[in-house]
């Protein structure tokens, strides 16, 4: 039975995101016994309405990773290694994600994190330089994904953070997490499932 609402509730929270492609799977989810804990859930979304500014947007990553997905300061590795970058000789341009973060436990990469100015679209061509590789946000952090071969992903431009899924080789999938949603009453279920898969 337990099995069933868990189930359940991990299709409900995915039905309101509508991922796209593949990220994350009802049964895996339950299989891995990863669950939403809908009292940490209001808890969340407490502080996360007092983060938000009156534009609707957080400003602050590194806050919100450390106050809503419980991450330590010196989680956050922000002198990115050599290995973590993709030079583009043919358009001038080298791709490096602005964090990245560290299992500590074997000292692996577990996911890269690219921040992008408050309020650009992750969907539209990067217009504020004049040279480089002319694709959206989300293509050049997918390509950087899967050239590091590091496929789980973080983008972030204040209004949206977007967990992203890119292994090489295979079709990439990602789901939006929009702020405004999050911290409506309706949001405690996206705030939940914010923090069963990232924290």
């Amino acid at each position: 039975m337990a099995f069933d609402s868990e189930l359940y509730l991990h299709k409900e929270w995915l039905g309101l995101l509508q991922p796209i492609g593949l990220v994350v799977s009802p049964p895996a989810l339950v299989k891995s016994q990863a669950f939403i804990d809908s009292g940490r859930s209001i808890e969340l979304q407490q502080r996360l309405q007092a983060l938000v500014s009156i534009e609707g947007c957080i400003k602050d990553f590194t806050t919100l990773a450390e106050q809503i997905l419980g991450w330590l300061p010196e989680d956050l590795v922000g002198e990115i290694p050599t290995d973590l970058e993709v030079v583009l000789p043919d358009y001038g341009e080298t791709l490096k994600p602005t964090y990245a973060l560290r299992d500590p436990d074997s000292e692996r990469w577990i996911m890269l994190i690219q921040i992008v100015p408050t309020g650009l679209s992750l969907d539209e061509v990067a217009t504020e330089t004049t040279h480089g590789w002319k694709a959206t946000y989300q293509a050049k952090f997918e390509r950087l994904l899967r050239e590091t071969q590091n496929p789980i992903g973080l983008l972030f431009n204040g209004v949206e953070l977007r967990l992203i899924y890119a292994p090489r080789g295979e079709s990439s999938g990602y789901i939006i997490f929009p702020i405004q949603a999050m911290i409506e009453v309706s949001g405690r279920l996206i705030v939940g499932a914010l923090d069963m898969l990232v924290s």
